[in-house]
Formats: C-alpha cells, structure tokens, sequence
C-alpha cells in the first residue's frame, strides 16, 4: 500500500475543506485522517 502525507497551508477553517476531504475519501474508498496544525492541515491517505 502506498501512503501519501499532504500539507495544505493557508486559511482552510470554515470553508468546508475536511468535510469535503472526508467525502472524496469515501467516494475512492481512501483510508487515512485529516488534523489541523500550525502551518494549516496535514492529510495522510492510503
């Protein structure tokens, strides 16, 4: 399996961005998480 760490930076609070990474997940059967940090989110998928 091969597993993929992403960064977004910049302002993604409030947007809707991990509910909508949560339903791509889904829809591609991706497994993984998503966690805020200092510097943005941080997503790592497989």
């Amino acid at each position: 399996m091969i597993r993929k760490r992403i960064t977004i930076r910049g302002v993604v609070q409030g947007v809707g961005f991990r509910p909508t990474v949560y339903r791509l997940a889904l829809e591609n059967r991706i497994s993984g998480w998503v966690r805020n940090d200092s510097n943005g989110v941080v997503i790592e998928a497989g």
